[in-house]
């Protein structure tokens, strides 16, 4: 069972989370409404806004480059339950600020236009019949082969489609890499299997599965969607990868209003 790791090459030692208070009650909202004293990159900026109108040689490139370099865009664009520690002024989700996302749908309009973007980096495109589809095979490659951070890149983008109401398109996606990487390939094994439909979601296709005898299930792979230190929350259930809001239980606080050491 692989786990998901906490950031871009960021790997959660031993599970365990350090987290420092919060200045914003929902710090990832805040951020994506523009109204955080936090700012991605200016080169990263200008890709959000333009990586659609991308057609020339020299702009692909500059845009592949860019969003290659840069460490700190992840965190933000692309929010889940794991704690980064190479980019410490992030913050991970709590229940309370997934259904405010999941629930916004100004929010959601540009969480897929980030999707999207994400997809173009890793030269992947929504084709004219709706369908993912690899345009760029040299960058698909890099991004896998040769820049091998980019698999803990992934994993943290499945893991935020997945709880925030794109997990059909998380699917979609991972099929993808099925088909392009072969699911017996021990990169697909090793990063990103334990994504795989979960049987308490229902609508099994074994196709989708690396091994159709393993039938996942939510609680051997909930490390793929939460830190470990979460596992016992009462909202950490299946429901998290529906498009619904989650049952947080009145007396909960979030974890994430806690410092821990």
């Amino acid at each position: 069972m692989g786990q998901c790791t906490s950031s871009d090459g960021d790997p959660q030692p031993g599970g365990r989370a350090v987290l420092k208070a919060k200045i914003r009650e929902f710090p990832n909202i805040d951020f994506y409404k523009g109204d955080y004293p936090i700012n991605l990159h200016p080169s990263v900026n200008f890709h959000q806004k333009h990586w659609m109108n991308n057609t020339q040689n020299h702009q692909l490139t500059k845009f592949y480059s860019d969003l290659e370099s840069d460490k700190q865009y992840m965190q933000w664009l692309y929010p889940n339950f794991f704690q980064s520690f190479l980019n410490m002024n992030s913050y991970r989700l709590t229940p309370q600020e997934r259904n405010k996302f999941v629930q916004d749908p100004d929010i959601m309009k540009q969480y897929r236009q980030n999707v999207g973007m994400f997809l173009r980096f890793l030269g992947i495109i929504r084709n004219e019949r709706q369908e993912l589809e690899i345009i760029d095979e040299t960058q698909f490659d890099q991004c896998l082969f040769t820049y091998t951070h980019n698999l803990n890149r992934i994993q943290r983008f499945i893991s935020s489609m997945s709880v925030l109401g794109m997990r059909e398109e998380a699917l979609e996606f991972l099929h993808l890499l099925q088909n392009k990487l072969s699911k017996k390939h021990k990169v697909y094994i090793s990063k990103f299997a334990g994504f795989e439909p979960l049987q308490e979601e229902g609508g099994l296709d074994s196709t989708q599965m690396s091994d159709p005898n393993n039938k996942k299930s939510f609680a051997e792979y909930k490390g793929n969607y939460f830190q470990e230190d979460l596992y016992e929350e009462p909202w950490v259930t299946v429901a998290i990868l529906s498009k619904e809001a989650v049952e947080i239980p009145q007396q909960e606080n979030s974890i994430n209003e806690k410092e821990i050491i």
